[in-house]
């Protein structure tokens, strides 16, 4: 056995041992192996000093930057170490399972090879049973309830911070100070030619540092409340994401999920369905991986019809093209497009000049409303959304009288009559003038397919993948539907819709019976995310047809809310809170995503965060990219939708606009808004909103937000650990 093997060893036999100290002797590992790689570094004492040092010479042997994140979690968790060492700090198998993944990861990225690596990668088996930790974890339950009793007062911790680190800074520089002086007074004491005086000289100046740092630390009993918030969220966190780091480093697909991919079958429509962060999307390109691999040894070469992914917006395409470089999914940016950029494109190969003008709708309803009884922005809607998107036909619409399930108000036939001879003139100036809106120009896509069956043009695709299949028209997938020789293959959760009204996929003549899957377990969420983001499902009486609520297994800080009398002070919250997570906590600025209703509060925020320092990115800008760094990125509600980040702080001083359905349908699609915000968050969730929610002056869905954190906080007391 070599000395590498033997240490290694030595390792394995600890790992029984006390928590705490196993996990110092992983970073004594790392600190020894890193001085022997690079003797140059061996003089630096400080450990996190250390590891940033080694981690800028990793990078530049080529090391790449996703890899190096193994490095950065590990300085976060020295914290730990300190603790263990200077307060015999506690620790748990849950914590130690995270420091064993770290470790390996070290070993990784170091090609540090040795046969009892093995045995600790087996302490990690546990985590594959995707079940919540807290129910074996003591400690981890300890620190959760004791965290939740400093939250009660956040508002107030969070006023704190910013002398509570002033002073924590000045204490460290007079650390530095102090060793510097009692360095220098051994040295002058040592000397032959001493001087008294100087001697004298440096021993005040140590009694005043000494004094001065003795009243600092009393000063910092003020802030004890705080200190051990911060520990806490630290460790929570700490833990949190290195479970979540894990299950995205080895991106092993759980046996519902495996069902789900192997039920894809060529030749037939499939739809994985499940609540938000349940691995849908995931699920969709492993699927799609699956497929393209058995359609090239059908086929023996790469020629064929085309497979396709197409999702909804534009940064959801970089979103699912990021996640399918990590899951190393062959030509993702070949693949997976918007659905109307592709839609668009399909339209020109028609040849007949026509192009899709977004606005266009809104401008003739405003020029050829004669109803009386519509708006121009209700009628475009009528026709465009409920009309076109449905492909309602005049039958339905003046003579079978066709619920219009969520429009504002009933129509009589007559009515009805009226919009239709609208729309036919609508209809009529689209043509003249080769400007379509969306939905006209899905019709038009599919009146040419109906008519021209074996047009292989336009029918060219072998699989269509539809991820977020929820928020498109019945129109965009029956043009879809006739474009595809082997199915449609969707994903999608209906309870998330916060584009349309009812579920399209009847509409579209697309027929998922039998062939569905249904995903319950959640990857995104920690369990108290989860449990407080149904809670406010339920309250709101959301739709929940995906076969009951999903279930969460990683365990995590408890969802904040803070509240404030203006606008102003809210903002002022959040970024206090910014400040916290980045400065104090360690989070990298990406890992923070703050979102809002409108781009107007983005706006305010962006320019709040630049005034602190801090870079700022909305996702929706053109240059912007999830493999961005050093950044905190800005979204509105709408532009979240099947993304999701470390931690979110949801600005909500008010509600979005409710658009023009009715009040009912109107408040369903804000709350589903607001549940969809909530879910994005995989670690930490902070809600901001304005105060008088009790006294009913904010808006009901805002009421029953604050109702639902309040409740939270209120069953708070069943969380209290049991006496061992």
């Amino acid at each position: 056995m070599n000395e590498l093997e033997g240490r290694i060893h030595r390792l394995v036999r600890l790992a029984g041992s006390d928590e705490g100290f196993f996990v110092l002797a992983l970073h004594s590992f790392i600190e020894a192996h890193v001085c022997g790689d690079v003797p140059r570094l061996a003089g630096i004492d400080h450990f996190p000093d250390l590891m940033w040092e080694y981690g800028e010479h990793l990078k530049s042997r080529g090391c790449p930057t996703e890899d190096l994140k193994t490095v950065t979690r590990i300085i976060k968790e020295h914290a730990l170490t300190n603790q263990v060492r200077h307060s015999f700090l506690r620790l748990d198998k849950e914590e130690v399972r995270a420091a064993t993944h770290n470790f390996l990861g070290f070993c990784a990225l170091c090609r540090i090879e040795a046969p009892g690596l093995s045995d600790l990668r087996r302490t990690l088996e546990s985590w594959e049973e995707k079940k919540s930790p807290l129910e074996q974890s003591a400690e981890l339950r300890r620190v959760q309830y004791e965290l939740f009793l400093a939250q009660r007062d956040n508002k107030k911790l969070l006023a704190q911070t910013e002398q509570w680190a002033k002073d924590k800074w000045r204490l460290a520089e007079l650390d530095g100070e102090t060793m510097r002086l009692a360095t220098e007074l051994e040295r002058e004491k040592e000397r032959a030619d001493a001087k008294a005086g100087r001697v004298d000289e440096l021993r005040r100046e140590l009694n005043e540092l000494t004094l001065q740092k003795r009243r600092l630390s009393e000063q910092l009993e003020a802030f004890r409340d705080l200190d051990l918030y911060v520990q806490h969220v630290r460790r929570f966190s700490l833990y949190t994401r290195t479970r979540m780091d894990y299950e995205r480093s080895v991106m092993k697909l759980t046996p519902e999920q495996r069902q789900a991919v192997d039920a894809v079958r060529p030749g037939h429509d499939f739809l994985i369905r499940g609540g938000a962060g349940t691995g849908k999307t995931i699920v969709l390109l492993h699927a799609l991986e699956n497929l393209r691999r058995e359609r090239e040894a059908e086929l023996q070469l790469k020629t064929g019809p085309r497979i396709l992914f197409l999702t909804y917006t534009n940064t959801l395409v970089k979103y699912d093209r990021y996640v399918a470089e990590i899951l190393k999914t062959k030509d993702a940016d070949s693949q997976i497009f918007t659905a109307d950029s592709f839609f668009q494109a399909r339209l020109r190969m028609l040849g007949q000049g026509q192009r899709v003008d977004y606005a266009l709708i809104s401008k003739l309803a405003e020029k050829l409303n004669t109803t009386g009884f519509f708006s121009a922005q209700e009628l475009a809607v009528e026709i465009e959304d409920f009309i076109f998107g449905n492909l309602i036909t005049r039958e339905e619409y003046v003579d079978q009288m066709i619920p219009r399930k969520g429009m504002r108000q009933p129509l009589s036939a007559g009515q009805r009559e009226t919009v239709w001879s609208i729309q036919e003139r609508i209809k009529a100036e689209m043509e003249d003038s080769g400007l379509l809106s969306k939905n006209y120009s899905r019709m038009k896509l599919i009146e040419h397919l109906q008519a021209h069956p074996d047009d292989a043009r336009l029918r060219d695709l072998d699989f269509c993948f539809v991820d977020e299949s929820q928020d498109l028209s019945a129109a965009d997938l029956r043009a879809l539907k006739l474009m595809t020789q082997r199915g449609l293959i969707m994903a999608g959760d209906t309870g998330q819709s916060i584009y349309g009204l009812s579920s399209p996929y009847k509409r579209a003549g697309v027929d998922i019976t039998g062939r569905s899957r249904v995903l319950h377990t959640s990857f995104r969420n920690t369990v108290a995310i989860q449990e407080i983001t149904e809670a406010y499902r339920t309250l709101s009486r959301l739709d929940d047809d995906e076969g009951g609520a999903s279930v969460a297994f990683r365990e995590g800080p408890i969802p904040e809310l803070y509240t404030a009398a203006t606008r102003d002070k809210l903002a002022r919250l959040l970024l206090r809170k910014a400040a916290l997570f980045i400065d104090t906590l360690g989070y990298d600025p990406e890992n923070l995503t703050v979102l809002a209703p409108a781009r107007t509060d983005l706006v305010t925020i962006g320019d709040m965060l630049g005034h602190a320092g801090y870079q700022f990115a909305n996702i929706r800008d053109e240059e912007f990219s999830f493999k961005q760094e050093k950044t905190i990125r800005l979204s509105t509600l709408h532009s979240s939708k099947g993304l999701d980040f470390a931690v979110v702080l949801l600005f909500l001083p008010t509600l979005p606009p409710r658009g023009d359905y009715d009040d009912k349908t109107g408040d369903t699609l804000v709350r589903n808004l607001i549940y969809v915000a909530m879910t994005r968050a995989m670690d930490n969730l902070n809600v901001f909103t304005l105060e008088g929610a009790h006294d009913g002056q904010q808006e009901e869905p805002l009421q029953d937000l604050v109702r639902v954190f309040r409740d939270y906080q209120g069953r708070g007391e069943e969380r209290a650990p049991a006496e061992e």
